[in-house]
């Protein structure tokens, strides 16, 4: 049975920077919904964070430059990120205590786990959609698909599933 289960990451190995136009083209696909302010939680070298819409109001965290999301209170409406894959459930159980959305990059079945269903049912939020993406050719190859997940304060409909075009890893 505990070959079903996989071993988590080590915190070393999330150091795996999105390459900037996948971030560009995630953004694009949730332009329409975005409003009032983002935050980039794990900012890294900016692929996000440098391409949020200038309408908006952002800020950021990363841990190597001494602003740990962990210890994030203020309230924004969105957040988007490729967090670190060695915490998961504290990164998202703490994004849902300061964002009404938060879309997320991780592979698809780390959306789907038990553990993250029932996280989501206790915070109110649902899954609003999940956006299938290919692994950037730069990162680490695995067979697992990767997705950037809406979670939505309040959601309780159908899941939107789509697919980013290939590209977007340019």
């Amino acid at each position: 049975m505990s070959g079903l289960v996989p071993a988590p990451n080590a915190p070393a190995r999330d150091l795996v920077m999105t390459p900037a136009p996948l971030a560009a083209a995630i953004i694009t696909q949730f332009s329409e919904q975005l409003y009032g302010s983002i935050l980039g939680p794990a900012r890294g070298q900016g692929a996000f964070f440098d391409q949020f819409p200038a309408n908006l109001s952002h800020d950021w965290c990363e841990l190597a430059d001494g602003r740990d999301f962990l210890e994030w209170k203020r309230p924004v409406d969105w957040i988007i990120t490729n967090p670190p894959w060695s915490r998961p459930r504290d990164f998202t159980r703490h994004a849902m205590t300061v964002a009404d959305n938060t879309v997320r990059l991780a592979p698809a079945v780390n959306m789907t786990t038990k553990a993250r269903l029932r996280d989501l049912d206790e915070f109110g939020f649902g899954i609003a959609g999940l956006l299938l993406i290919d692994a950037p050719k730069s990162w680490p190859q695995s067979r697992l698909q990767l997705a950037a997940a809406h979670f939505q304060k309040g959601h309780r409909g159908a899941w939107q599933v789509s697919r980013l075009g290939p590209k977007a890893d340019a």
